[in-house]
């Protein structure tokens, strides 16, 4: 790429950030399908425009959108961790749970110690139906990354889901404090007290 394309790019991305840090999404969006078009013989631009744009369409939970774009920077880069988490993260969302196993399968396999990532695959392996080694791979996930509000939440409503009341109170706690403004971990909260309230007394504690 000569000297001026490179300068050109570089304030394009610049650009499409500040839009994406103002919330201006729909100007991002047309930033990034610009750059598809205009730099369509760079591979590397191509590549992160796609998976930026996938990010946007998760942000928007415009999912089929999401999963074109992901999956076209996986063409470009199908050996980076990151985009087959995001790939399983779409697949989450569309209760494809075999498809996002396979997904964060390799994602942990690039990143093996990444909290995150196994947190994805537990959950997946969770929602299709094996929770004990679901809730292992979430405790491993926590221990890697112990201040991690997801993992924390995941944990919560998996023990909910087994009636370990306590322990499941105890997660979401956790993910309220390193997370206040966590809106899906203070509804889990709010969950888990109800629950007790109504019904705690007919179910033996963690």
């Amino acid at each position: 790429m000569d000297e001026n394309k490179t300068s050109e790019l570089e304030s394009i991305w610049d650009e499409a950030r500040s839009h994406i840090e103002r919330g201006d999404f729909d100007k991002a969006i047309e930033i990034y399908n610009y750059i598809i078009i205009r730099y369509n013989d760079e591979a590397i631009a191509v590549e992160h425009a796609n998976a930026y744009l996938a990010n946007i369409y998760l942000t928007l939970e415009q999912n089929d959108l999401a999963e074109h774009h992901i999956k076209k920077a996986i063409d470009y880069r199908p050996e980076k961790p990151g985009y087959h988490y995001i790939l399983g993260f779409v697949y989450s969302r569309k209760s494809r749970w075999d498809m996002a196993i396979s997904e964060f399968k390799s994602a942990v396999t690039g990143e093996p110690d990444n909290g995150e990532y196994i947190r994805g695959l537990g959950w997946a392996i969770c929602q299709g139906g094996n929770l004990d080694r679901g809730l292992q791979l979430l405790e491993k996930a926590e221990r890697l990354d112990p201040a991690n509000a997801n993992i924390l939440t995941d944990l919560a409503i998996t023990h909910l889901s087994l009636l370990n009341l306590d322990t499941a109170e105890e997660y979401a706690k956790r993910a309220v404090t390193v997370a206040p403004t966590n809106i899906i971990a203070k509804d889990v909260l709010k969950k888990i007290l109800r629950f007790r309230k109504l019904y705690g007394h007919t179910v033996r504690k963690s």
